[in-house]
């Protein structure tokens, strides 16, 4: 329970920390987007409450997420993952694999990603459902096929890191909202 507390701390610091003076100097305007996208949060948290800690009920939630979602979802939980044992390396890729999510899918963090997100943040609470998580690779398949992707296709890390910025930021700007 310690190393849970103490990874999602962590991943709240790196999400915090990524870019928040710039974040924190830009107005931010309540729009139609982010009452939708406050919408889908708290949608996603019921959603994700209902699993109730159990494997078989992660599933079939996950598996009602479009093939972009899954991707951001386990972003998330590869960040966070990391963060426990190494956090200046999970700091450091947040940024590659926001961008890796642009790149591959054409899509970074909108109202319709951002619940992903934000679930695979939150799934460390249920340590059945992050077992099984790892025990079926069912993320790590997903990050090792966008990391081929990036490979094949010649994206460089500078790249993707650059592209990934701007969802940083717009991450931080929701986690400032809060």
């Amino acid at each position: 329970m310690k190393k849970l507390i103490a990874m999602l701390g962590c991943l709240a610091f790196i999400i915090s920390a990524c870019d928040s003076q710039k974040a924190e100097e830009t107005p931010v305007e309540e729009s139609q987007t982010d009452l939708r996208q406050q919408e889908n949060v708290s949608g996603s948290a019921e959603l994700w409450e209902s699993i109730n800690g159990e494997p078989s009920n992660f599933e079939k939630a996950f598996n009602q997420f479009n093939e972009v979602q899954k991707y951001y979802f386990c972003t998330a939980f590869t960040v966070g993952a990391m963060s426990v044992s190494k956090p200046e390396t999970a700091s450091a890729m947040v940024n590659y694999l926001l961008g890796l999510g642009v790149v591959k899918y054409n899509q970074g963090i909108d109202n319709t990603t951002y619940p992903a997100f934000d679930s695979g943040k939150h799934i460390f609470r249920y340590e059945l459902v992050v077992n099984d998580i790892l025990d079926k690779k069912i993320c790590e398949d997903i990050m090792v096929e966008a990391t081929e992707y990036a490979k094949n296709n010649n994206y460089t890390a500078e790249t993707l890191n650059d592209k990934g910025k701007s969802e940083v930021e717009k991450i931080v700007q929701d986690f400032l909202k809060q």
